[in-house]
């Protein structure tokens, strides 16, 4: 739980030291100490070194992208892991091929014990689900979209990854899906009832709503009446679980326009919705 509390929070951080990296490297090349000189030599050498630098520019683009793809699906691998019913289907693809090309007398049990592993582990989350409340048969259908959840979501990161262009509409499109099937409860949220979503969390033992911790005086929640102790469950009409996905609702939010927070207030079992202007709240946790 506390490396997957620090997973996004590191994984921007190296993003913003590698642009920075990359930033600096850009603005001590010689194409750009010699910009001021350009109009010495001639509107053609003027021109020419125009061209290089935006050449320069583009190159320092695409390498940022680069950075930035890879480290999105670092983040998605580490969430996959960490995440209830994570376990890499590549395991239990590999661990069934050895046991089908590897005739030897110690192929069968090897194999029997990866299938107990996993019958034991659909057990325990099938166990988990109906005790939350769920029939039988709706804690199967759980289970095994949890498994295509993680199935589809390794396909959106092949195909990210080996895209040429990580500018494109396609690439954009991927990002989101990427961010979304990174978290099984995020598809889940949009598949169940509210009342199945709720049980769906307490099964797992997830966190179903942002308690905040501490914030700053005269920012808008401050002044919006929000007080430590007080609950955030959705900002956006998106659901909010921790601080992590406060922040990236936040910075979705429209410049200058109006964004319904929806709270639970200490002491209050009645959750309510408040509107605050779109942009950074002042909660620091």
């Amino acid at each position: 739980m506390i490396l997957h509390k620090y997973v996004l929070p590191v994984a921007a951080a190296i993003l913003l030291a590698a642009a920075a990296t990359v930033a600096h490297w850009s603005a001590k090349s010689p194409s750009a100490e010699a910009a001021p000189f350009a109009g010495l030599s001639g509107s053609t050498e003027a021109a020419t070194d125009l061209g290089a630098r935006v050449h320069q520019l583009e190159n320092t683009l695409n390498q940022t992208l680069k950075i930035q793809g890879q480290l999105l699906e670092l983040v998605n691998e580490l969430s996959n892991r960490l995440d209830p019913g994570s376990d890499n289907l590549e395991t239990r693809h590999a661990s069934a091929s050895v046991g089908e090309s590897a005739p030897t007398n110690n192929a069968r049990p090897a194999r029997s014990r990866h299938q107990s592993r996993f019958e034991r582990q659909r057990e325990t989350q099938m166990r988990q689900l109906t005790d939350a409340g769920f029939s039988a048969e709706r804690a199967a259908f759980i289970v095994d979209k949890q498994a295509r959840i993680q199935y589809e979501q390794m396909q959106f990161s092949y195909e990210y990854h080996h895209l040429q262009d990580k500018r494109s509409e396609r690439a954009r499109e991927l990002q989101t899906k990427l961010q979304t099937y990174s978290n099984p409860r995020r598809v889940f949220e949009q598949e169940l009832s509210n009342a199945e979503f709720e049980q769906y969390l307490e099964a797992f033992g997830g966190r179903t709503t942002m308690e905040i911790g501490d914030m700053l005086e005269s920012a808008p929640a401050y002044e919006a009446g929000l007080r430590p102790g007080d609950k955030i469950i959705r900002y956006n009409n998106q659901r909010v679980f921790h601080m992590g996905d406060l922040r990236t609702q936040v910075y979705q939010a429209e410049p200058g326009s109006s964004v319904a927070v929806e709270i639970q207030r200490k002491g209050s079992s009645a959750p309510e919705t408040i509107y605050l202007p779109a942009g950074p709240l002042g909660i620091r946790g």
